[in-house]
């Protein structure tokens, strides 16, 4: 009697089962956090959003770009060649890419728009990728640095402590296999050569394990160049542009009716920083980022959880719905002028 045989799951099957997950993931974590949002005035939060005045929306459109402005400076720093106009187009698109469309797509338009301005390819992938990475560890470690403002100037809290505890260990982890990996070049070596004897066997036109290996020490000691003489710049720059992303939301709580001293300032920004590395899920964190939010907050304070949430939601409408409408015309116009230059390449 014949055992029957187990069907593996392909590589496809296994990413679009990941993807189903982180969906069921957060539409689960969604609706719990809609329920922990008790008591609000639903017809207040449309008020907030709706009665904008015109110099408020215009204030909030640059703020958009402002956002947009800073975080393209990373690649600006990282590939070298790139200009600046090029990388704000290239930050732009991909912003637009990655919130309609499912990974990686927004790398596959990213690494088009660079050939098409004949960016060298290891340079470009070399800069976005560690565009991508230090992001998470800059991510991952700023509720350390919300949990230490808030202790100082106000008071020791439990709950940011666990958060920046696990953050921090996480961005630690992270940089610490990160210079790992820039510096191993024998590590690099073995890594290209064993790509180089699976693409071999899959596709022989793709090169052998002696081109794949030195394609990877020379991505390698690129990327370990760049973060030698760019690195810290470039995580200044991811800095500051979390930072711009917390003035954002604090001016949009503010246009939302929010109360506004410098006490409540405290609270605001340090909460949005201990919470941070939840704008990794995907959309942003909606819903579960917006409740751990709200609930930092009022712990915190005596704000409307009402006007909290009416200004999350015009801070959503900046932060993912202006960047897609900006990124579409980005795209729009880099297709119309190189972008066929990119594709017949």
């Amino acid at each position: 009697m014949s055992t029957p045989r187990t069907e593996v799951p392909t590589a496809r099957t296994r990413a679009w089962l990941v993807r189903i997950g982180r969906v069921l993931l957060v539409a689960v974590l969604s609706w719990l956090a809609l329920r922990l949002i008790r008591g609000i005035d639903w017809d207040k939060v449309l008020s907030a959003i709706t009665d904008l005045a015109w110099w408020q929306a215009v204030v909030l459109v640059l703020a958009g770009v402002l956002r947009l402005a800073v975080l393209s400076g990373v690649l600006f720093v990282l590939i070298e060649t790139l200009r600046y106009p090029q990388a704000l187009a290239n930050e732009s698109a991909g912003a637009a890419v990655s919130t309609i469309a499912p990974d990686p797509s927004d790398v596959v338009v990213r690494l088009a728009m660079f050939r098409s301005w004949r960016i060298e390819t290891t340079s470009a992938t070399s800069g976005l990728t560690l565009r991508i990475l230090g992001f998470y560890v800059v991510r991952l470690a700023v509720p350390v640095l919300g949990f230490v403002l808030f202790w100082i100037a106000r008071e020791y809290s439990s709950g940011f402590s666990w958060l920046a505890l696990v953050g921090g260990t996480g961005a630690l982890l992270l940089l610490g296999g990160l210079v790992l990996a820039l510096r191993a070049a024998k590590s690099a070596a073995f890594v290209g050569s064993t790509l180089g004897k699976v693409v071999g066997g899959l596709r022989p036109a793709g090169g052998g394990p002696e081109i794949w290996s030195g394609r990877v020490v020379e991505f390698q000691s690129h990327s370990a160049d760049r973060v030698r003489r760019h690195g810290a710049t470039a995580a200044l720059v991811l800095l500051l542009y979390v930072l711009v992303e917390t003035g954002v939301l604090i001016t949009c709580l503010s246009f939302a009716g929010v109360r506004i001293d410098p006490g409540i300032v405290l609270v605001l920004g340090c909460s949005f920083l201990v919470v941070y590395p939840m704008n990794g899920l995907p959309m942003m964190g909606l819903g579960v980022l917006d409740a751990a939010y709200i609930a930092f907050v009022t712990d915190y304070s005596d704000l409307d959880p009402t006007d909290l949430l009416g200004g999350m939601i015009v801070w959503r409408l900046t932060v993912q719905v202006l960047p897609v409408l900006l990124g579409l015309t980005t795209l729009a116009w880099w297709r119309r002028t190189t972008g066929a230059s990119a594709e017949s390449a």
